[in-house]
């Protein structure tokens, strides 16, 4: 993909993931401002390296031991994301923002290792 166009995509990305929590939460503050350039950013890291976001979710010959780390994963993940989505919506976003920012840096990381 071009890189204008996964900037594009980007933007348009973030700009409606905002606009959705700003017009659903009433978060007051600057909160809602920090969920744009967040997901515009983890949208243009995944377009860019999609091909090691397939080898990820790959179904091949699995070990019982990664089985369980992505389950415990999973789990730590879903009870913090229902905790901050306690808190708010606008929170909330931002919490499953930061993982997939997290996740999309290390797929970057690992593609960019020397085979």
């Amino acid at each position: 993909m071009r890189s204008s166009l996964r900037y594009l995509v980007s933007l348009v990305v973030g700009f409606v993931v905002a606009g959705v929590a700003v017009s659903v939460a009433n978060t007051p503050g600057f909160l809602p401002v920090a969920i744009a350039p967040l997901y515009a950013a983890t949208t243009s890291l995944v377009l860019r390296h999609r091909d090691g976001w397939k080898r990820l979710f790959r179904f091949g010959n699995q070990r019982w031991s990664d089985r369980k780390r992505g389950a415990l994963g999973g789990g730590i993940a879903a009870l913090s994301f229902s905790l901050l989505l306690n808190v708010s919506i606008a929170v909330g976003l931002v919490g499953i923002g930061l993982m997939f920012f997290g996740q999309a840096l290390t797929v970057a990381d690992y593609e960019s290792l020397p085979e």
